[in-house]
Parts: C-alpha cells; structure tokens; sequence
C-alpha cells in the first residue's frame, strides 16, 4: 500500500477533522474509533474494529474466555498501595449540626415545611 499523508489542523478544542479521502482509504464511518498510538517522537492512528462476542469464532471465543480472570500480573490493590508509600487519611471527626439526629424530609434536605407535612399525610 503506498503511503499517503494528510494535514490535520488541531482546533481550540483539541479536535481534529479526519478528511474524507482519508476516512474512505481506511473504511472508517462517522462514529467509528482510532487508537492514537504515541511512538517515539510521533504518533500512529489506528483503526479500531469492535467484533460482539457471540460473532467470534467459537474457537477464538474460547481462547478469549480462558483468558479472562487473573493474571500472572495481577496485584492485590493494598499490595499496590503499600508499594507506592500510600496511606489512607485519617477520617474526620462527625460534624453536628442544628439538624443532626432528627429526620429530614422535602427536597435537598431541608427541613419539612407545611406543604411538604400535608403531601406527607
């Protein structure tokens, strides 16, 4: 495949416009998605293709399927956390309030009014 290159202004909002001769080269459609790989000093889009499970081969499914779980990789997360020096703040002490102990009702937790005690009823 020769190789075709494409400039792609960035907007104030960081987006970029994939020009239609280039979504048409790759069979790309409007909501479909590329993988922005950053290798070395530049970067390599890549066309995402999204297959549901149920149309996987069942050879390829069940490959997948005794993949799933645990990994050689796996860490506890408190393992983790214990490794990067993280230690859990102390929890604060309970504020009281004027409202503390006694059932709210209405909306946003404020204080029935009369309205609210007659729907209640």
């Amino acid at each position: 495949m020769a190789t075709v290159q494409f400039r792609l202004p960035i907007g104030a909002k960081r987006q970029v416009t994939i020009p239609r001769d280039c979504m048409n080269l790759l069979s790309l459609e409007e909501g479909g998605e590329l993988l922005l790989e950053v290798v070395g000093d530049h970067a390599v889009l890549l066309p995402v293709v999204s297959i549901p499970r149920r149309d996987l081969p069942e050879e390829l499914r069940k490959k997948f399927e005794m993949r799933r779980g645990k990994k050689n990789s796996d860490i506890p997360l408190g393992k983790f956390l214990d490794g990067i020096g993280y230690a859990p703040a102390e929890p604060a002490a309970p504020v009281q309030t004027a409202f503390s102990g006694k059932k709210k009702r209405g909306l946003g937790g404020a204080p029935a009014g009369p309205l609210a005690t007659a729907k209640a009823r």
